[in-house]
């Protein structure tokens, strides 16, 4: 009997000995079991997306001889076209609307030269269209203008006036009136064209028709109006009742069978008497 307890309680000890070595052992992981959690693998989700970056960058914006310049250094193959449906062949001062990349090519749709681009390539271009100008001042008309105009120019509207004028430059003309516009409202502004409005001084009228003179006698073709042919050519009753009073003063009357003598009658006196 007591060789058997004591070999229970040998046993017993060796249990909680191992139990107490198995404690040990977790205590003493740490930081390096976290660090082994760590490191072990995880599964992770990726996106790969596929493109094909410009090895120039972008180049819209710049001329067509710029880009070709650039494209060359690179070695890929180039192509440029109008970028409007007119399909005309761009020139080297083109400006670039839209580009496409491949692996191998580099292609561009251009515009000329001042021109807005279209809303997609091969689509008509979106000129602006002329304003009416007229009765509004130029330095207003100028500012409107602007972005549609290579130049706007002011002349006067009569000859016998001086002024001139580009883009509002000076400003000494900005207040006056537009009174007419060598383009008509409407009308597509196709490559900014150069523009010349006529106006007048601030609170002057417009003339007629352009081309004639504020003071009718500056034109060299004025020529003085006539005097009234009836201005002192009147006349009085004494002057009438004198006609014909150049005869000898004697009185013809008709003779015995009547009648006037040869050059007519003469009577002094109206019936009714003389006044």
């Amino acid at each position: 009997m007591a060789t058997s307890k004591g070999m229970k309680a040998c046993f017993g000890l060796l249990v909680l000995a191992v139990v107490l070595l198995l404690l040990l052992l977790l205590g003493s992981c740490g930081e390096g079991c976290e660090d082994q959690q760590a490191a072990a693998p995880r599964a992770t989700v990726t996106s790969t997306v596929t493109a094909t970056p410009s090895p120039i960058g972008s180049q819209i914006g710049e001329t067509v001889d710029d880009v070709l310049k650039r494209v060359k250094q690179t070695g890929l193959s180039v192509g440029v076209h109008d970028a409007s449906e007119r399909d005309a062949k761009p020139s080297g001062n083109w400006m670039v609307c839209f580009e496409k990349v491949t692996l191998s090519k580099v292609t561009f749709a251009a515009v000329p030269p001042g021109a807005p681009c279209p809303s997609k390539d091969g689509k008509r271009i979106p000129w602006p269209k002329m304003p009416d100008v007229k009765g509004i001042t130029y330095g207003k008309a100028a500012q409107m203008l602007a972005n549609a105009a290579g130049r706007v120019v002011l002349s006067a509207a009569y000859q016998d006036e001086d002024a001139h004028d580009q883009d509002n430059e000076s400003g000494d003309y900005a207040d006056w009136k537009i009174c007419f516009q060598d383009i008509k409202a409407g009308r597509t502004l196709d490559s900014e064209p150069e523009i010349t409005l006529h106006g007048v001084q601030k609170g002057d009228a417009c003339p007629r028709t352009l081309g004639l003179y504020k003071d009718p006698t500056n034109d060299p073709s004025y020529v003085e109006p006539a005097p009234d042919s009836d201005y002192g050519s009147g006349s009085s009753d004494d002057d009438s009742s004198s006609a014909g009073s150049d005869s000898d003063g004697s009185d013809y009357y008709p003779g015995d069978k009547g009648g006037c003598p040869p050059g007519g009658c003469y009577n002094p006196c109206p019936p009714g008497g003389c006044r």
